[in-house]
C-alpha cells in the first residue's frame, strides 16, 4: 500500500512540473529541477541522504546544458522524479542510478515533442473560443486542456516504472556481470565531469574567467566550503551584472 501512494505521488509530482500545471506554474522550472526532485524523493521515500546525492549529481551532469529553440537534450525532470525513485526502490548504488535517470532522461526528451505536437489541438479550438469571444473557453485550452495530454504521457508511464519497474530494476541489476556494473559506475562518476566541463565551455568567455579563476582558487588552495564560496560568488556576479549594466546605459 506504501509503494502504490509513493508511487501515485512520485508520477503526479512529475506530470505537475512537466506541464506547468496551473496551480504552481510559476514555480514548475524549479520544481523540475533535479536537486528539488531527488530532495522530494528522499523525503517521500524516507531516504533523504541518496535522493539528495542522486539529484544533486545530476544536476551537475546537467548544469552546462542549454535550451535553443526548444530543443531538450535531455528530460532532467522525468530522470530526476521518475529515475531516482526507481532507482532508491531498487536499491541501485547512486552511480548505477544516475545513468538510469541519464537513460530515462533521453527517453523523456523523445516524448516532449510528442506533448508538443498534441497540444496544437488545443490551440486550434482557443482560437475559436477567441473569435466567439468566450474568454472562459480560451483560459481552459492554455491551462486545463494541456494536463490531459500530459497525464497520459508522464503519470501514466511514471507510475508505472516506479510501481512495476523497480522490482525489475532490481532483477535486472542482480543479473548483470560485475564487468558491466563497474562500467556503469564509472560512467556515473564521469557524467558529472562532462557536465561541469559544458559549463567551463560557457565560462571562459572573456570576463567570466577571473571567477572561475576565484572559486578554484578558493576551493582548492584556501579550503572555503561550497556555501562561503557560493555566498562570495553571488556578490561578486551581483557586482558584475551592476557594473556592466551602468555601462550598457552609458
Amino acid at each position: 500500500m506504501l509503494l502504490l501512494f509513493q508511487a501515485i505521488l512520485m508520477a503526479f509530482l512529475a506530470w505537475m512540473c512537466k506541464t506547468g500545471a496551473p496551480m504552481w506554474s510559476k514555480w514548475s522550472l524549479g520544481m523540475g529541477a533535479p536537486l528539488v526532485a531527488g530532495l522530494l524523493n528522499g523525503i517521500i521515500m524516507g531516504n533523504i541522504s541518496y535522493g539528495l546525492e542522486m539529484g544533486g549529481t545530476i544536476m551537475l551532469v546537467y548544469i552546462g546544458v542549454t535550451v535553443i529553440g526548444g530543443t531538450v537534450a535531455s528530460d532532467v525532470t522525468l530522470g530526476g522524479y521518475i529515475g531516482v525513485t526507481a532507482s532508491m526502490l531498487a536499491g541501485a548504488d547512486p552511480s548505477v542510478g544516475i545513468t538510469v535517470a541519464a537513460t530515462l532522461g533521453v527517453l523523456g526528451s523523445l516524448i516532449s515533442p510528442v506533448e508538443k505536437t498534441l497540444n496544437t489541438i488545443w490551440v486550434a479550438k482557443a482560437r475559436k473560443y477567441a473569435e466567439a469571444g468566450n474568454l472562459k473557453g480560451v483560459a481552459y485550452m492554455n491551462t486545463i486542456a494541456p494536463l490531459l495530454w500530459g497525464f497520459l504521457i508522464y503519470f501514466i508511464p511514471g507510475f508505472i516504472i516506479i510501481y512495476f519497474g523497480s522490482s525489475a530494476l532490481d532483477s535486472i541489476l542482480a543479473v548483470i556481470p560485475p564487468q558491466i556494473s563497474t562500467g556503469l559506475s564509472c560512467v556515473g562518476h564521469i557524467l558529472p565531469a562532462l557536465g561541469l566541463g559544458m559549463l567551463m565551455n560557457l565560462l571562459f568567455k572573456g570576463s567570466m574567467v577571473p571567477f572561475f579563476i576565484f572559486g578554484f582558487v578558493a576551493t582548492a588552495y584556501l579550503g572555503l566550503g561550497t556555501m562561503p564560496v557560493a555566498l562570495i560568488g553571488a556578490g561578486f556576479a551581483i557586482m558584475h551584472f551592476m557594473y556592466t549594466s551602468k555601462k550598457e546605459a552609458e
